[in-house]
């Protein structure tokens, strides 16, 4: 499994407009499209004062279908996000394989 984990930390006033959208719009038509299977939200907890920080990992079967979603659709939907939110998200993004899981 591969995961493409995008972070960012979130302008307070906007924090759950933000959620809201990525539940409810954006993470749909992604979920919609062949290149992932499973998106998290996940809320960064850290020491200090900062914006609200949040990681959003989205689970694909490949690298194959990372590298497609990377070259066809990843460039429009950071232009989406920057439309709507402009400087108020700031992100930066990992890509992550799973070698082992462990129950």
């Amino acid at each position: 499994m591969i995961i493409y984990n995008v972070t960012s930390q979130i302008a307070q006033e906007i924090q759950e407009e933000w959620i809201d959208w990525m539940q409810n719009i954006f993470i749909p038509k992604v979920l919609d499209a062949p290149y992932f299977f499973e998106v998290h939200i996940l809320k960064v907890h850290m020491d200090g004062i900062s914006d609200p920080t949040y990681a959003v990992q989205f689970k694909s079967n490949s690298n194959s279908l990372l590298k497609s979603y990377l070259l066809e659709k990843s460039v429009q939907h950071k232009n989406e996000i920057k439309e709507r939110f402009g400087d108020q998200v700031l992100s930066f993004e990992t890509k992550l394989e799973l070698l082992s899981k462990h129950s």
